[in-house]
C-alpha cells in the first residue's frame, strides 16, 4: 500500500537518527547528498593565519569543526562573530564568546561589525564561500580569508527524482551540483534554508521556493510542516 505522506528529498547528507527525527511520523524523508566536505589538515592553513587580528568570522559550522583541534594554538581575538545560532553554539562549545546578528545573513553581520572599529579580520571559510565580506565592510578593513575545508560537488543524475513531492536545498553549492544534471517538475515544491540559497535557486531557474524567516533547520522544518499540514489546499 502506498503511503500518502509527503515525500521530501534533502540534497545534503542526513544521519539516520536526524532523518527519523525530522520525519516526526508525518513525512517521508530521504537524503541524497550533492555535496561532500573535506577538512583541510591544520598544516595547510595554520601558517596563513595572520597575527594580531581584531576579530574572527565564521559563517559555517564546518569552519568551526575544522579549526576546533587547533583553537588553543591560535591567538584568540577580542571579537568573534558568527552567522546563525547553530554556528555560534558550536563556537560556544569551544569556550569562545560569540556575537551573532538577529538576521542570519552576512549583510546583517557586516552591519553589526561596522559599529566597531575593526581593521584586521580573519574569515575562516570553505573554498566556495558565498560572502564577499571585504566589499560589505569597505576598503578600510582587511579581511583575510583562510580556507579550512573544501566543498566538493558530487554531480549525478537522479532516476527517481519525479517520485518526490518536494526538494530541500541547504546551500548554493548544493543547487549548483543538483542543477548540473537534474531538473525540477512544476508540481514539486522547493524549500531553501536561507536567502542566498534561494537566490542561487532562482538563478538556476528554480522559482517556486519557500524560505523560512530564520536560516536554521528548525525554522526550515516548520515551513515544511506549515506547507503540508496547515494549508488545506495541499
Amino acid at each position: 500500500m502506498m503511503s500518502n505522506k509527503p515525500r521530501v528529498l534533502f540534497t545534503t547528507q542526513l544521519s539516520e537518527e536526524k532523518r527519523t527525527q525530522l520525519e516526526n511520523g508525518e513525512l517521508l524523508i530521504e537524503s541524497e547528498p550533492f555535496i561532500t566536505f573535506e577538512y583541510l589538515m591544520p598544516a595547510l592553513w595554520m601558517d596563513k593565519v595572520p597575527q594580531n587580528a581584531d576579530a574572527w568570522i565564521f559563517t559555517s559550522k564546518k569552519a568551526v569543526k575544522a579549526i576546533s583541534p587547533k583553537v588553543t594554538d591560535l591567538a584568540i581575538p577580542d571579537h568573534i562573530f558568527a552567522v546563525g545560532s547553530k554556528t555560534a553554539e558550536s563556537l560556544g562549545e569551544l569556550g569562545l564568546e560569540v556575537t551573532f546578528p538577529e538576521e542570519y545573513n552576512t549583510i546583517a553581520l557586516a552591519s553589526m561589525m561596522q559599529e566597531l572599529d575593526l581593521k584586521k579580520l580573519i574569515y575562516f571559510c570553505g573554498n566556495l564561500k558565498a560572502a564577499d565580506l571585504g566589499k560589505l565592510l569597505g576598503e578600510d578593513v582587511d579581511v583575510f580569508s583562510i580556507e579550512v575545508y573544501h566543498t566538493i560537488l558530487t554531480k549525478h543524475e537522479m532516476d527517481d527524482l519525479d517520485d518526490f513531492d518536494a526538494v530541500v536545498f541547504m546551500s548554493p553549492s548544493a543547487i549548483e551540483s543538483f542543477s548540473e544534471k537534474n531538473s525540477m517538475l512544476k508540481k514539486q515544491q522547493v524549500f531553501c534554508i536561507g536567502p542566498s540559497t534561494e537566490q542561487a535557486a532562482n538563478e538556476a531557474g528554480i522559482m517556486n521556493c519557500i524560505t523560512p524567516e530564520y536560516s536554521t533547520l528548525d525554522s526550515l522544518m516548520e515551513s515544511i510542516h506549515r506547507f503540508y499540514f496547515d494549508n488545506n489546499s495541499n
